[in-house]
């Protein structure tokens, strides 16, 4: 997609492109083991001890309207999206 501005009401569709992680792969290997850290902070340790740093690729920030918030969604880091970008 291409962004042509914060008021724009419309986007052009640039390129699609598949792509596949192996599950050998070191990337997907180290995405895993984030998502099981958090998971397991979070069974452990409770949901207030989550933190935006927790995790090299992936993050459980606050969902929504931030600050006061009391749910959370994972999110790629942007390290993430660029690794994916240049597949």
């Amino acid at each position: 997609m291409s962004w042509n501005g914060k008021h724009n009401e419309k986007s052009e569709l640039l390129k699609v492109q598949s792509f596949d992680f192996l599950e050998s792969d070191t990337l997907i290997q180290e995405i895993e083991a984030d998502y099981e850290f958090i998971r397991n902070k979070l069974a452990t340790k409770g949901f207030t001890a989550l933190t935006g740093k927790d995790g090299k690729w992936i993050q459980a920030r606050t969902k929504g309207a931030g600050h006061g918030s009391t749910s959370r969604a994972f999110y790629a880091r942007k390290g993430l999206i660029k690794e994916i970008i240049k597949l």
